[in-house]
């Protein structure tokens, strides 16, 4: 029995149990396909603001993409536990973002690659750092981290990106989109200046304003009513002509309003484009920049909201779950 167990023993060590590595790690498909979904969402976004630029799609498209992209970077904080590997996404995102504008100019996309990998990089890292210190997970606190950053990110990609179309359309936004907030905008003006057309036509917005203006002239209120009508036409005709000289194109008076003030608008910014162009694009974007990030604040609390919904779909769906463990942490103190 003894010379049994001895060669038993001398086999084993020659021949040792091999350990098989074929096993791979939970979460390992759930980890590609998230790292996939991220990829996508950078890629849709890129797209519908490549979209939004050339045809002037929704910009609800753009948000939703947006949304969606900020969604991913957030599951990526909690999910992806190796910094080379989210680094290696990060650097797939900013390629699929920027991929459709490939025939921009290559300065500009250089300079807008590097601000996203260092915002997209900055965020995660920031978050991923409150969440290894946390004894709780920090949802809101790391959320805030990683979209605050992916915001700020994004709003300059889409500023850079827009600069050299200045010359196109100086104005950020679509005719379609520019008609939406007008619309919006107007009501709100209405509650305090009811006389005021806005909704109708440029010609029925600009006998309402001239009304209003000699409302409380008294030379008007003396003139008898044929002779105020002979000044309101004569005053609305002088309005019409003003406007129209200021306009990237002649506004005829059955034109809407929200379209006459976005010709308006636009003909003033490429005006002052065309005099000094340089000192126009820097003060532009940063004045597009500084409305932007204000709105982006409100965008990050309603992706965080958003974020939240798929964070707790996920738990419950058995996609990915919170555990307790102890970990033995280093110290340095007096």
């Amino acid at each position: 029995m003894a010379g049994t167990d001895q060669e038993a023993q001398s086999q084993n060590l020659i021949n040792p149990s091999k350990i098989d590595t074929s096993v791979r790690p939970q979460g390992f498909w759930r980890s590609i396909a998230l790292d996939a979904a991220s990829v996508i969402a950078a890629a849709l976004f890129g797209y519908a603001y490549y979209r939004y630029l050339m045809i002037g799609s929704s910009l609800w498209f753009v948000l939703a993409a947006m949304t969606f992209f900020g969604v991913t970077a957030v599951i990526q904080v909690f999910l992806a536990k190796k910094s080379g590997r989210r680094m290696l996404v990060i650097l797939l995102e900013t390629i699929a973002m920027l991929g459709w504008f490939w025939h921009d100019n290559p300065t500009i996309l250089g300079i807008t690659a590097g601000i996203l990998l260092v915002m997209l990089l900055w965020g995660y890292v920031s978050a991923h750092m409150l969440v290894r210190n946390s004894v709780e997970v920090p949802f809101f606190g790391a959320s805030g981290n990683v979209l605050g950053k992916l915001t700020t990110g994004v709003l300059l990609l889409m500023v850079l990106i827009y600069v050299p179309r200045i010359d196109g359309n100086a104005l950020v936004v679509s005719r379609q989109g520019f008609g939406t907030f007008f619309d919006w905008t107007s009501g709100l003006v209405n509650n305090f200046y009811p006389q005021l057309a806005l909704n109708g036509t440029f010609g029925d917005f600009a006998q309402s304003f001239t009304k209003m203006e000699l409302a409380n002239n008294p030379s008007f209120q003396g003139l008898n009513t044929a002779q105020q009508n002979a000044a309101v036409a004569h005053n609305t005709q002088q309005f019409v002509a003003n406007f129209t000289a200021s306009s990237s194109s002649p506004v005829a008076t059955s034109t809407p309003t929200s379209d006459a003030f976005y010709d308006m608008l636009n003909g003033v910014l490429s005006a002052w484009h065309s005099q000094s162009s340089g000192w126009f694009d820097l003060g532009w974007v940063v004045i597009l920049f500084i409305g932007l990030r204000a709105l982006g604040v409100v965008f990050v609390w309603f992706a965080q909201f958003v974020s939240l919904i798929f964070y707790e779909i996920l738990i419950a769906s058995g996609f990915m779950k919170v555990t307790e463990e102890t970990r033995t942490q280093e110290a340095v103190s007096y």
